[in-house]
């Protein structure tokens, strides 16, 4: 079987779902709940944001351009910013 990457998606369904069960298991207070759910939050949108550019990066990007300046992106992480950011 092929070893896939997790995307940010599946990341945080699965981060949860587990904090979910960990908060009915432990009897969470809410402030922690929170807080371990802003990490959760913070990771996947990391994690989005290092997949659209490692997409960027991996794919034929001659033709993707900056409207600010005319020019090429220099990268993935140049076209994410602009677009996203």
């Amino acid at each position: 079987m092929e070893n896939k990457e997790q995307t940010a998606v599946d990341y945080y369904i699965n981060a949860t779902m587990a904090l979910d069960v960990a908060r009915g298991i432990n009897n969470m207070n809410i402030k922690e709940y929170i807080a371990r759910k802003k990490l959760i939050i913070d990771k996947a949108k990391e994690m989005q944001k290092n997949q659209i550019a490692k997409a960027f990066d991996d794919g034929d990007y001659n033709y993707h351009y900056s409207r600010k300046t005319g020019n090429d992106f220099e990268d993935g992480k140049e076209y994410y910013q602009e677009v996203y950011g």
